[in-house]
């Protein structure tokens, strides 16, 4: 009986804590790029540009705060995407202040066409990450590349 006990209180236990993980920000370098990239596909209207913007330094921060309320609800809110994966592919620490990041960012965007499955596409890109004051900011991001990949694309030989 207290076998039975013991493991419901384990099982409640861990359940508990992953909620609490998952409800904490990463941190680290990555942590803010996951952040971000989190954030960036759950804007709901033009009030959320600061929660992005407190993310960001430098440039970055300074072109996302220029924006037009009308270029960002078309480039965060109106777009029609759909997050699939992040993954790093690489982290280069420059000093113990600066970083690079290389990723790629899987996403399905309903916008680009009027196909109901999406078009999935891929980017790779490198973030340039600083600490500020003990807190890891996005200064600079970069697309290396992007692939667009139709799904369930049919073709015809010619």
């Amino acid at each position: 009986m207290w076998h039975r006990t013991l493991t419901l209180c384990l099982v409640w236990m861990t359940l508990v804590s992953c909620s609490l993980k998952k409800n904490q920000p990463s941190e680290g370098s990555q942590g803010v790029l996951q952040e971000y990239i989190s954030e960036s596909f759950h804007i709901k209207n033009v009030a959320d540009r600061d929660r992005l913007l407190n993310l960001l330094t430098g440039l970055s921060k300074t072109r996302l705060a220029a924006w037009s309320t009308e270029q960002f609800m078309q480039a965060f809110v109106e777009n029609k995407r759909e997050f699939v994966k992040l993954v790093i592919l690489e982290k280069k620490k420059l000093s113990s202040t600066e970083e690079n990041i290389t990723y790629e960012l899987i996403y399905l965007d309903y916008g680009r066409s009027q196909r109901k499955q999406g078009i999935q596409v891929t980017n790779k890109k490198l973030c340039h990450v600083v600490n500020q004051q003990g807190k890891w900011l996005i200064s600079e991001m970069h697309n290396i590349k992007e692939l667009v990949e139709y799904r369930n694309e049919m073709t015809f030989p010619y």
